[in-house]
């Protein structure tokens, strides 16, 4: 059965991203270096995964934030989801008589 994905929030570095529009999270950009390896994948891959987080404010998203290093997290409506991750994009737009809309873009880090 269908699960309504309502009530979900995220935070980045435990602070709240504020009214959130979207969340992708793409784990695994990019096949093990070492194919043969069953052991410990993730140690071998250089591209963990990629998540994209779109909202409509962004208490805790600044340009500040470009390349660092934090624990990402959502929860709520059927995703559910922590890992460390690097602030990767940050875009912002709006349309004239709407609200000004905020994207990000984390690329996940193995540890």
């Amino acid at each position: 059965m269908a699960e309504a994905c309502a009530g979900v929030a995220a935070t980045w570095g435990g602070q709240s991203l504020g009214e959130l529009v979207e969340i992708v999270a793409t784990y695994g950009g990019e096949l093990p270096l070492a194919r043969g390896s069953t052991t410990s994948p993730r140690a071998w891959t250089l591209d963990a995964g990629t998540i994209e987080i779109k909202c409509l404010s962004t208490a805790s998203l600044s340009i500040a934030e470009y390349g660092k290093k934090n624990t990402i997290a959502f929860t709520g409506g059927g995703l559910t989801f922590t890992t460390k991750a690097i602030c990767q994009t940050l875009r912002l737009s709006g349309q004239v008589n709407d609200v000004a809309r905020y994207a990000a873009t984390f690329k996940i880090c193995l540890e």
